[in-house]
């Protein structure tokens, strides 16, 4: 990344870089478009502008949150830029600026870019501690192609039934150690899932032992987010398994029913959160072929 130049941002370039911004996270659930106001609240924040060939590429913005803590707000590249960190250097740039003006720990939200791991790996290697927070990860599912989910012997899978509710609030709760009552069976507010629009009791899936229920998991069509390659995104919620049941491949066998389910929709982008350190979780959706998408970490 020798060949990359990196400016600051000044009143030439800010046109191009509330550009990039806009359009990099124009399908990211929470962004709200930015005006050229919006930077105005803030004229001490640090941000660096990446190029190439005089072509905006990337960028990193934080301004001082708090008297010692810094916040990266905004770190990303194009998407046909991605896979190459070009972030790196506009967030070198950004990080050494926002620490000589005090800020001994700091918060990004939101980093854009890919690859995850050659990113912490380069922060580490300066001597940088990453503290991982929040992963969303997406799948192209026209890279994805139907599977059947195998299952031992004494296991099976159903969809959800009328007068479901208590059941899956029961599973939900023993899995997760929540207390979700039965009227609100899958009350959530994460990825924009709304009850009213997205349930479908063919996307909602248990798994069984002996006709005991010891699993679920749903997919949904998230109708109130924006299109993302001309259909609503899809996405996996609330997949787990009571201990006792785990290890022996039943996460895999229900995910693959709602990737099925929303396959079958035309979905073309299906996305899941996380975190970094739920090592099996990423494992199990990288080689379901989801990929890190956005991350949110702390930087020590």
């Amino acid at each position: 990344m020798n060949h990359m130049k990196v400016e600051k941002l000044n009143a030439k370039n800010i046109s191009a870089a509330l550009s990039l911004i806009n359009r990099t996270y124009a399908d990211v659930h929470g962004f709200t478009p930015l005006t050229e106001s919006d930077w105005n609240v803030e004229k001490s924040a640090s941000c660096f502008l990446g190029f190439l060939d005089e072509k905006l590429v990337s960028l990193a913005y934080g301004p001082i949150a708090e008297k010692d803590k810094g916040h990266v707000r905004w770190a990303c590249a194009q998407e046909n830029f991605r896979g190459e960190c070009y972030t790196l250097l506009p967030m070198e740039k950004c990080i050494t600026d926002l620490k000589y003006n005090g800020a001994k720990q700091i918060r990004v939200d939101s980093w854009l870019d890919a690859p995850y791991r050659r990113m912490l790996n380069h922060f580490e290697s300066k001597g940088i501690h990453v503290e991982h927070d929040h992963l969303l990860m997406r799948l192209d599912m026209r890279q994805y192609r139907h599977q059947l989910p195998a299952l031992k012997s004494g296991y099976t899978l159903r969809t959800f039934r009328s007068g479901d509710q208590a059941t899956w609030a029961n599973v939900k709760n023993a899995v997760f150690g929540s207390s979700s009552e039965p009227k609100a069976f899958w009350k959530q507010d994460f990825q924009g899932v709304k009850m009213t629009s997205d349930f479908d009791p063919e996307g909602f899936f248990f798994a069984e032992k002996d006709g005991q229920p010891i699993g679920i998991c749903a997919g949904l069509v998230l109708h109130n987010r924006q299109e993302i390659g001309g259909t609503f995104p899809g996405s996996i919620g609330w997949t787990g398994i009571l201990e006792g049941h785990r290890g022996i491949g039943l996460g895999r066998a229900l995910m693959m029913s709602a990737l099925n389910y929303l396959d079958d929709k035309g979905i073309k982008i299906t996305e899941i959160g996380t975190q970094f350190y739920r090592t099996a979780a990423v494992n199990l959706y990288e080689s379901l072929g989801f990929r890190i998408h956005t991350a949110s970490f702390n930087l020590l």
